[in-house]
């Protein structure tokens, strides 16, 4: 399945030399996650275009236990675990 994953162009450099780093938030629940944030869709860049969307091919029965289901939204999420997403990069820039 390829994923999507949009970061601050300062970002890019580190992502590719060294991986992504799990992000920690409480995103709007209780608990506090940690992960990274990819998506089944490009998201929408940001409006200064300062944001580098950056691609990955994981299997889906691989990340489907870190999907977020929120019904009616028009992409899937996964908050994947950093370790999990690096092992299968690098990723890829895109400009889809």
């Amino acid at each position: 399945m390829q994923l999507f994953h949009k970061t601050k162009r300062e970002n890019t450099e580190s992502i590719l030399s060294e991986g992504f780093r799990d992000g920690e938030g409480y995103y709007l629940t209780d608990e506090v996650w940690r992960g990274v944030w990819q998506s089944d869709k490009p998201v929408d860049p940001s409006r200064d275009g300062d944001d580098t969307l950056f691609t990955i091919d994981i299997p889906e029965d691989v990340i489907l236990e870190f999907e977020w289901v929120e019904e009616g939204k028009p992409v899937r999420e996964f908050l994947v675990p950093a370790t999990l997403v690096n092992s299968y990069g690098p990723p890829e820039i895109t400009e889809e």
